[in-house]
């Protein structure tokens, strides 16, 4: 599998969470959104005007490039795959879809054949409920608590000083830096500096797919139930090992230098899942996406972030599929590509999985 696409899937998930530099971009200067931090106590802390202004004046300064996602995208009405699962033991059936958690202003609104499938739900089931943890501090505390070192190291003893470095000088250029990070995970870093590398993407928005179904369900009525816990999420978001955390975050500021590249490679992304060819997302390339001393660590890590999370996932429809609960089932798109996907494991469990046609 593409490795930045899997990297880039768990900083979408990171920034959908909320994170230090999940600010939303506006025109309007006016409107900065407040970063909640995992370390703060009672108070709400925030990164400053000035920070925010650093950043805005950094983007600034890189849109030389073209960091236009919208210049690079070739789907323009989006037919996310989308299946429909039957218990042939009962007749029972659930829709599963395949998310973006960070899409453009124009993906909404999403096609009949999904949104009829949204109006006959009792709920939606999706990875977690994003918007309950971001309005609940003791939640957003708690996600956030699990990805700090609690032996009294900080990311300083866990990479090397070149790419530490390298890395607080490149969130820093951008306005990014918070001093309160030194305690977290190198692989929360990692995924945070994806995270800044993204937001330099102009026009996308970062209230993704399942938080707009979330939304909607809220408002609607209906029930919203998380399919993963707290737990599994903060560990997805930190299973690089450290030698690969560090390859990664050098890595990806090295691509970030060219953020025209960078964007057309995060469009080829959009245009995957936009387009429904889902296993686009699991294509092999044929050069090797890390050095052979770190195959071990990307396996581990893959199954960390992916197929064991697959594997929970599928246990959970299956779940729903016996209670004959009646919910639209939402994850991230990676997570039905390739031959691991939900969609293969309830196949192989003896559910009828049927691809539905746009």
């Amino acid at each position: 599998m593409k490795f930045n696409r899997i990297i880039a899937a768990a900083a979408a998930l990171l920034c959908a969470v909320g994170s230090f530099s999940c600010t939303k971009k506006s025109n309007d200067s006016s409107d900065k959104n407040e970063t909640t931090t995992a370390a703060q106590t009672e108070e709400n802390t925030t990164v400053s005007e000035e920070t925010t202004e650093a950043a805005e004046q950094a983007t600034e300064a890189d849109n030389d490039e073209n960091t236009d996602i919208n210049d690079y995208i070739s789907v323009t009405d989006a037919t996310p795959a989308m299946w429909k699962v039957t218990d042939p033991a009962t007749g029972n059936e659930l829709y599963m879809m395949g998310t973006m958690h960070i899409i453009t202003e124009d993906t909404f609104p999403l096609p009949d054949y999904i949104m009829d499938v949204y109006k006959n739900c009792d709920g939606v089931a999706v990875e977690l409920d994003i918007n309950s943890i971001m309005s609940d501090m003791s939640q957003l505390q708690d996600f956030y608590g699990k990805m700090l070192y609690t032996d009294g190291t900080t990311v300083k003893d866990h990479i090397s000083e070149e790419t530490y470095e390298k890395m607080k000088n490149y969130l820093s250029a951008k306005g990014m830096y918070n001093s309160m990070m030194e305690a977290y995970m190198a692989g929360f870093w990692a995924s945070q500096v994806e995270t800044v590398s993204i937001l330099n993407i102009d026009n996308l928005v970062q209230d993704g797919v399942d938080s707009r179904f979330i939304t909607m369900a809220n408002e609607d009525g209906k029930k919203v139930v998380s399919i993963e816990t707290i737990d599994v999420q903060a560990k997805a978001i930190t299973a690089l090992s450290d030698e690969l955390s560090d390859y990664m975050i050098s890595e990806t500021i090295d691509k970030a230098e060219d953020m025209s590249e960078y964007t057309k490679s995060f469009a080829e992304m959009y245009d995957a899942w936009a387009s429904g060819d889902i296993d686009k997302l699991d294509e092999e390339e044929e050069e090797e996406d890390v050095p052979a001393e770190l195959e071990d660590d990307m396996e581990e890590y893959m199954n960390t972030m992916l197929y064991d999370r697959n594997a929970g996932m599928a246990e959970k429809a299956e779940e729903y599929l016996k209670n004959g609960d009646n919910y639209f089932f939402m994850v991230g798109g990676a997570h039905f590509a390739g031959e691991k996907g939900v969609d293969d494991i309830l196949r192989e469990k003896g559910y009828t999985v049927e691809r539905v046609a746009a």
